[in-house]
Protein backbone atom coordinates (compact mmCIF):
# COMPACT_ATOMS: atom_id res chain seq x y z
CA UNK A 1 0.00 0.00 0.00
CA UNK A 2 0.76 4.07 -0.49
CA UNK A 3 2.85 5.74 1.91
CA UNK A 4 2.09 8.99 2.54
CA UNK A 5 4.66 12.18 3.86
CA UNK A 6 3.52 12.67 7.47
CA UNK A 7 4.77 15.79 9.12
CA UNK A 8 3.61 17.31 12.38
CA UNK A 9 4.88 20.71 13.34
CA UNK A 10 5.76 20.79 16.87
CA UNK A 11 7.37 17.48 16.73
CA UNK A 12 9.76 15.02 15.32
CA UNK A 13 8.01 12.01 15.36
CA UNK A 14 11.25 9.63 15.24
CA UNK A 15 11.63 11.29 19.11
CA UNK A 16 8.72 9.43 20.42
CA UNK A 17 9.71 5.86 21.50
CA UNK A 18 12.60 7.09 23.29
CA UNK A 19 10.70 8.83 25.58
CA UNK A 20 8.40 5.04 26.42
CA UNK A 21 9.05 2.21 28.21
CA UNK A 22 10.99 -0.52 26.28
CA UNK A 23 8.75 -3.89 26.10
CA UNK A 24 10.87 -7.05 27.13
CA UNK A 25 9.86 -10.27 24.76
CA UNK A 26 9.57 -13.13 26.22
CA UNK A 27 10.74 -15.62 23.39
CA UNK A 28 9.28 -19.30 25.47
CA UNK A 29 5.59 -19.03 23.99
CA UNK A 30 2.91 -18.65 26.69
CA UNK A 31 -0.50 -18.59 25.64
CA UNK A 32 -1.89 -15.36 27.22
CA UNK A 33 -5.49 -12.93 26.34
CA UNK A 34 -5.21 -9.87 24.58
CA UNK A 35 -8.00 -7.52 24.82
CA UNK A 36 -8.15 -4.33 22.46
CA UNK A 37 -10.45 -1.16 22.12
CA UNK A 38 -10.92 2.33 22.02
CA UNK A 39 -13.59 4.07 23.30
CA UNK A 40 -14.80 7.83 21.49
CA UNK A 41 -17.11 10.54 22.45
CA UNK A 42 -18.58 10.08 19.59
CA UNK A 43 -22.24 8.48 20.22
CA UNK A 44 -23.19 4.86 19.13
CA UNK A 45 -21.61 0.94 19.50
CA UNK A 46 -18.52 0.06 21.72
CA UNK A 47 -16.68 -2.63 20.81
CA UNK A 48 -13.90 -5.04 22.88
CA UNK A 49 -11.70 -7.28 20.61
CA UNK A 50 -10.44 -10.45 23.09
CA UNK A 51 -8.89 -12.92 21.60
CA UNK A 52 -6.02 -15.57 22.76
CA UNK A 53 -2.04 -15.52 21.72
CA UNK A 54 -0.59 -17.69 18.84
CA UNK A 55 2.46 -18.97 18.64
CA UNK A 56 4.02 -16.81 15.86
CA UNK A 57 4.51 -20.10 13.74
CA UNK A 58 0.59 -20.07 13.84
CA UNK A 59 -1.14 -17.80 11.27
CA UNK A 60 -4.74 -18.44 12.71
CA UNK A 61 -7.32 -15.94 14.89
CA UNK A 62 -7.87 -17.30 18.67
CA UNK A 63 -10.79 -15.55 19.20
CA UNK A 64 -12.58 -15.63 22.54
CA UNK A 65 -15.88 -15.58 22.93
CA UNK A 66 -17.06 -16.68 25.91
CA UNK A 67 -16.02 -13.10 28.30
CA UNK A 68 -18.02 -10.76 30.33
CA UNK A 69 -17.52 -7.81 29.49
CA UNK A 70 -18.92 -4.18 31.66
CA UNK A 71 -18.23 -0.86 30.35
CA UNK A 72 -18.51 1.59 33.57
CA UNK A 73 -18.38 5.55 34.00
CA UNK A 74 -17.31 8.22 37.05
CA UNK A 75 -18.89 11.48 36.41
CA UNK A 76 -17.86 14.69 37.78
CA UNK A 77 -19.51 13.97 41.35
CA UNK A 78 -17.23 10.77 41.65
CA UNK A 79 -20.65 8.55 41.13
CA UNK A 80 -19.87 5.33 40.06
CA UNK A 81 -22.05 3.59 37.48
CA UNK A 82 -22.44 0.85 35.06
CA UNK A 83 -23.16 1.70 31.17
CA UNK A 84 -23.41 -1.38 29.79
CA UNK A 85 -22.72 -4.83 30.85
CA UNK A 86 -24.52 -6.53 27.41
CA UNK A 87 -22.21 -7.04 24.46
CA UNK A 88 -22.57 -9.59 21.62
CA UNK A 89 -19.71 -11.86 20.80
CA UNK A 90 -19.12 -12.09 17.37
CA UNK A 91 -15.26 -13.78 16.44
CA UNK A 92 -14.21 -12.49 19.60
CA UNK A 93 -15.11 -9.05 18.67
CA UNK A 94 -17.84 -7.91 21.73
CA UNK A 95 -20.35 -4.83 20.81
CA UNK A 96 -22.85 -3.31 22.72
CA UNK A 97 -26.10 -4.56 22.68
CA UNK A 98 -27.25 -0.86 23.09
CA UNK A 99 -25.64 3.00 21.74
CA UNK A 100 -23.60 4.54 23.85
CA UNK A 101 -23.50 8.32 24.59
CA UNK A 102 -20.32 9.22 26.56
CA UNK A 103 -19.80 12.22 28.09
CA UNK A 104 -16.72 14.42 28.10
CA UNK A 105 -14.68 14.86 30.78
CA UNK A 106 -15.83 11.53 32.37
CA UNK A 107 -13.81 8.56 33.44
CA UNK A 108 -14.50 5.14 31.65
CA UNK A 109 -12.91 1.98 32.22
CA UNK A 110 -13.67 -1.58 31.49
CA UNK A 111 -14.48 -4.85 33.06
CA UNK A 112 -13.29 -8.44 31.69
CA UNK A 113 -14.15 -11.62 32.97
CA UNK A 114 -12.92 -14.74 31.23
CA UNK A 115 -14.27 -18.17 31.42
CA UNK A 116 -12.10 -19.54 34.61
CA UNK A 117 -13.23 -15.88 36.33
CA UNK A 118 -10.14 -14.16 36.00
CA UNK A 119 -11.22 -10.58 36.28
CA UNK A 120 -9.16 -8.29 33.62
CA UNK A 121 -9.75 -4.45 34.66
CA UNK A 122 -8.65 -1.64 32.53
CA UNK A 123 -6.64 1.31 34.01
CA UNK A 124 -9.68 4.53 34.55
CA UNK A 125 -9.11 7.21 31.69
CA UNK A 126 -11.09 10.59 31.08
CA UNK A 127 -12.49 11.41 28.14
CA UNK A 128 -11.06 13.90 26.64
CA UNK A 129 -12.55 17.06 24.47
CA UNK A 130 -12.13 16.80 20.59
CA UNK A 131 -9.14 18.42 19.46
CA UNK A 132 -10.64 22.11 18.01
CA UNK A 133 -9.90 22.41 13.99
CA UNK A 134 -8.86 26.32 13.83
CA UNK A 135 -8.02 26.13 9.54
CA UNK A 136 -7.42 23.76 6.88
CA UNK A 137 -5.69 24.48 3.44
CA UNK A 138 -5.77 22.25 0.57
CA UNK A 139 -3.82 22.14 -2.58
CA UNK A 140 -3.21 19.61 -5.02
CA UNK A 141 -1.58 16.97 -3.16
CA UNK A 142 -1.63 17.70 0.19
CA UNK A 143 -3.45 19.01 3.11
CA UNK A 144 -1.75 21.86 5.68
CA UNK A 145 -4.43 21.32 9.32
CA UNK A 146 -4.16 23.73 12.10
CA UNK A 147 -5.87 22.30 15.58
CA UNK A 148 -5.59 23.83 19.03
CA UNK A 149 -4.35 22.28 22.64
CA UNK A 150 -4.06 23.93 25.50
CA UNK A 151 -0.55 24.82 26.56
CA UNK A 152 -1.24 24.60 29.98
CA UNK A 153 -0.97 20.06 30.17
CA UNK A 154 0.69 18.08 28.09
CA UNK A 155 -1.32 16.90 25.06
CA UNK A 156 -0.88 13.33 23.59
CA UNK A 157 -2.66 12.41 20.19
CA UNK A 158 -3.47 9.41 18.55
CA UNK A 159 -3.75 10.09 14.60
CA UNK A 160 -5.59 7.75 12.30
CA UNK A 161 -5.29 8.03 8.02
CA UNK A 162 -7.21 6.16 5.62
CA UNK A 163 -7.16 6.44 1.94
CA UNK A 164 -9.64 5.22 -0.65
CA UNK A 165 -10.37 5.31 -4.09
CA UNK A 166 -13.56 4.88 -5.98
CA UNK A 167 -14.59 3.26 -2.66
CA UNK A 168 -11.50 0.82 -2.15
CA UNK A 169 -8.46 0.91 0.55
CA UNK A 170 -5.63 2.30 -0.59
CA UNK A 171 -3.73 2.86 2.28
CA UNK A 172 -4.17 3.17 6.03
CA UNK A 173 -1.79 4.39 8.71
CA UNK A 174 -1.49 5.33 12.24
CA UNK A 175 0.47 8.37 13.95
CA UNK A 176 1.15 8.72 17.65
CA UNK A 177 2.85 12.21 18.61
CA UNK A 178 2.74 14.67 22.15
CA UNK A 179 3.67 18.41 22.40
CA UNK A 180 6.36 17.10 25.54
CA UNK A 181 8.91 18.93 23.94
CA UNK A 182 7.29 22.30 22.61
CA UNK A 183 4.29 23.15 24.03
CA UNK A 184 4.71 27.32 23.98
CA UNK A 185 2.60 27.35 21.34
CA UNK A 186 -1.50 26.12 21.45
CA UNK A 187 -1.91 26.13 17.56
CA UNK A 188 -0.31 23.32 16.20
CA UNK A 189 0.14 21.77 12.35
CA UNK A 190 -0.32 18.52 10.89
CA UNK A 191 0.69 18.37 7.16
CA UNK A 192 -0.39 15.62 4.66
CA UNK A 193 1.33 14.97 1.35
CA UNK A 194 1.48 12.57 -1.58
CA UNK A 195 -2.45 12.43 -2.10
CA UNK A 196 -3.37 11.98 -5.83
CA UNK A 197 -6.47 12.80 -7.84
CA UNK A 198 -9.62 11.20 -7.03
CA UNK A 199 -8.42 9.65 -3.41
CA UNK A 200 -10.37 10.48 -0.48
CA UNK A 201 -8.57 10.65 2.90
CA UNK A 202 -10.18 10.07 5.87
CA UNK A 203 -8.05 11.58 9.65
CA UNK A 204 -9.26 10.75 12.53
CA UNK A 205 -7.56 13.08 15.64
CA UNK A 206 -7.91 11.61 18.73
CA UNK A 207 -7.18 13.19 22.08
CA UNK A 208 -5.76 10.56 24.37
CA UNK A 209 -4.65 9.71 27.55
CA UNK A 210 -1.21 8.84 28.44
CA UNK A 211 -1.14 5.14 28.87
CA UNK A 212 -2.93 5.03 25.97
CA UNK A 213 -0.46 6.78 24.21
CA UNK A 214 2.10 5.07 25.60
CA UNK A 215 0.33 1.58 24.47
CA UNK A 216 0.16 2.26 20.52
CA UNK A 217 3.55 3.86 20.90
CA UNK A 218 4.78 0.66 21.84
CA UNK A 219 2.60 -1.00 18.94
CA UNK A 220 4.19 1.29 16.60
CA UNK A 221 8.04 0.42 18.23
CA UNK A 222 7.43 -2.72 17.62
CA UNK A 223 5.83 -2.71 13.99
CA UNK A 224 7.33 0.09 12.30
CA UNK A 225 7.01 3.92 12.86
CA UNK A 226 3.64 3.59 10.38
CA UNK A 227 1.84 0.61 10.88
CA UNK A 228 -1.04 -0.41 9.02
CA UNK A 229 -3.81 0.35 11.16
CA UNK A 230 -5.91 -3.12 9.63
CA UNK A 231 -2.73 -4.95 11.13
CA UNK A 232 -2.50 -3.31 14.65
CA UNK A 233 -4.05 -5.39 16.91
CA UNK A 234 -2.12 -8.57 16.14
CA UNK A 235 -1.27 -10.85 18.98
CA UNK A 236 2.18 -9.38 19.94
CA UNK A 237 3.84 -8.87 23.59
CA UNK A 238 2.43 -5.91 24.22
CA UNK A 239 0.90 -4.46 27.69
CA UNK A 240 -1.05 -1.31 27.90
CA UNK A 241 -3.43 -0.35 30.88
CA UNK A 242 -5.48 -3.80 31.97
CA UNK A 243 -4.73 -5.52 35.13
CA UNK A 244 -5.07 -8.84 36.02
CA UNK A 245 -7.06 -8.48 39.83
CA UNK A 246 -5.90 -11.80 40.91
CA UNK A 247 -1.92 -11.24 40.45
CA UNK A 248 -1.96 -7.14 40.01
CA UNK A 249 -0.53 -7.32 36.72
CA UNK A 250 -0.35 -5.84 33.76
CA UNK A 251 -2.00 -7.54 31.16
CA UNK A 252 -2.03 -7.69 26.96
CA UNK A 253 -3.51 -5.14 25.49
CA UNK A 254 -5.47 -1.46 26.03
CA UNK A 255 -8.26 -0.01 26.02
CA UNK A 256 -8.52 3.27 25.56
CA UNK A 257 -10.64 6.62 25.74
CA UNK A 258 -10.28 9.38 23.61
CA UNK A 259 -12.05 12.77 22.39
CA UNK A 260 -12.10 11.78 18.55
CA UNK A 261 -11.97 14.35 15.48
CA UNK A 262 -13.06 13.13 12.07
CA UNK A 263 -11.97 14.91 8.58
CA UNK A 264 -12.69 13.79 5.42
CA UNK A 265 -11.06 15.54 2.44
CA UNK A 266 -11.60 14.43 -1.32
CA UNK A 267 -8.77 15.40 -3.85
Amino acid sequence: MKKLHIYIAFISLFTLISCVEDISQDFEFKEQVFISGLLTNAEGFVSVQVQKTVPVTDTTFSAVNDAQISLFTRDASDTVSLVSDSFIADNGQYTSAEMITPIIGNIYWIEVILQDQTVLISEEEILNPPIPIVDMVKTDDSVRITFTGPIDVQNFYLIQLEILKDGALVSDELIVSNDRIINEEEEKILVITGMNEGETLNINISNINFTTFQFYSNVISNQGNEPEVSSLFLPVNLVGNISNMTTNELVLGNFGVAGLTPITIDF
